[in-house]
Parts: C-alpha cells; structure tokens; sequence
C-alpha cells in the first residue's frame, strides 16, 4: 500500500463529517483549499493556522499529506545515519506539529519499503485535537506486520502552562518537525520557549529530522537551536523535491477527479530545507 491509497482510507472518514450533500461538501472542500493556499502566503505575518473545520482538514491532507509524507520517508531512506534508528527492536518517535500525518505515514514508508519491523510508539503532538481522529487507527487500515502504538497529545507550543504538561516526548529516539518552524514563526517569540526546552531536554544520541519550506527565516532559526544545544549535523539539504512516481494520484478516486478540474490537485513538487540532527 502506498501513501496516496491509505491516504483515500483517511480521506473517505473525514468526507462523511462535513455537513452537507456532497455538492455542499465538495464546495466547502474546494473553499478551504483556495483560503490554505493564500494563508500559506502569509504564514510570516499570522501562522498557527486554524485547522478545525474538517473540510480544511480534508483540503489538507487531500492536498499536501502526501508529498510531505514522501519528503519524509526520503530523508530517511538517504539518509544511514537516520535510517539506523529503524534497526533498534523498539522506537519512540515524537511527531511535533504532526497532526497532518505527514511525519506518521513517511516513517510507515519507510519501514514497509525496507522492510523495518520494530515495535514502533508514536506519539502524535498538535494544536488541534481533531487531527487524532485520523490517525489513531493507522495499523488496522494499514495491516502492518509489525505492532504499531499511536498517542495523541493537543500540545501548544505557544502556551507554557499546556506543553509543559507534555514532556514526554523529549526522551524519543527520533523527533520530528516538518513543516512546523514556519507554522508557529510569526509567533516565534512566545513558541521559542518550549523549543529551547525540547532542545535541552533531548537525550544524548536522540535525533531530530527538521523538513520546511526553503526560507532562511525557519531553518537558520533551527540551526541556531541546534547549535546551541549541542547538535551534531548529519545531513543538510536544499533545494525542490519531486514526488515519486509510484504514488498514483488516482489512487485518490474520486476526490482526484472532483478537485483537479477545479484546480485542486495533490502537490507534487517542493522547495525545501531538509536537517537531521544528533544530540552530541
């Protein structure tokens, strides 16, 4: 099963929760995704954008899941350093901002490309609770050979008295950020707290895989957390991805041919800066 397929499984539960016929939804859909893609614009002025409607919800995953989730599972596969984490018996992964799914579904890739079997706890951290719903059952949908735990914790990275209550996730083996710094930059100053304190917080030899937009804004903010609390680089890229050829948009059917003729298509290219870190 690829990501677009798991994907359509995802897709066909939040398409029953919006209100409406399927004219009414397919119209709120198509709404959300035009409003996503200005707002993406200005993430510099506003961030922290607001996902609770389900047909943003919908709009996202159906546009944007699962490119970020090929970014992911490439970063991985390119990368021995990160891949050698997959070999342990157990991992811990915390997915920071990864209400989407993208973080979640590149890692499954991975280890079903690869044929990775480790007893893998995941733990799901966001803003917006409703992201749970998606994801809490990924290992009946995917009927993966290997056991699989999800966790969903509603953390605010802004709002010290909710994510200190959620420090957990500070000792996984691997932590994830993709797509995230340039969510909660433009409110960076109240945000940088709980960075500073996951970085801190980080156990020796944890890494941390960081994928955003291509802007010197988000990834020098990274390095400089990265730097100053001891991480060692492994790998450091830039530059446009291409989502790959074996995932099929009409694995989508029939959201693929409701939205594309209406200018709505999966993404499939990307400009990105993609980090993988080490705590020394």
């Amino acid at each position: 099963m690829n990501c677009f397929q798991l994907i359509k499984i995802v897709l066909d539960e939040a398409y029953v929760v919006i209100p409406g016929d399927d004219a009414a939804k397919d119209a709120a859909i198509c709404k959300a995704a035009t409003d996503l893609s200005s707002e993406y614009k200005g993430l510099l002025q506003s961030g922290c954008l607001d996902y609770a409607d389900p047909a943003r919800r919908f709009a996202y995953i159906y546009k944007y899941t699962t490119s970020h989730a090929n970014i992911v599972y490439k970063a991985i596969a390119q990368s021995g350093d990160l891949g050698q984490v997959f070999d342990q018996n157990k991992l811990s992964v915390a997915c920071v901002g990864g209400g989407p799914g993208s973080d979640f579904l590149g890692i499954l890739k991975y280890c079903l490309r690869h044929e990775k079997s480790p007893e893998l706890r995941c733990q799901i951290l966001d803003r917006d609770a409703t992201w749970g719903e998606s994801w809490s059952d990924v290992d009946d949908k995917l009927g993966s050979t290997f056991r699989i735990s999800t966790l969903f914790h509603p953390l605010d990275v802004t709002d010290s008295a909710n994510w200190d209550r959620f420090k957990k996730h500070f000792g996984s083996d691997l932590i994830t950020m993709i797509y995230f710094l340039s969510e909660v930059y433009a409110v960076r100053d109240q945000a940088n707290q709980y960075f500073e304190a996951l970085f801190a917080g980080v156990a020796r030899g944890s890494r941390i895989l960081f994928v955003d937009n291509n802007s010197p804004q988000f990834y020098q903010w990274f390095d400089g957390l990265a730097e100053k609390h001891g991480f060692v680089t492994l790998a450091s890229q830039k530059g446009m991805k291409q989502l790959p050829f074996d995932e099929e948009k009409t694995d989508l059917e029939p959201y693929y041919s409701k939205f594309n003729g209406k200018g709505h298509c999966p993404k499939i290219r990307a400009d990105i800066a993609i980090r993988v870190v080490q705590k020394a």
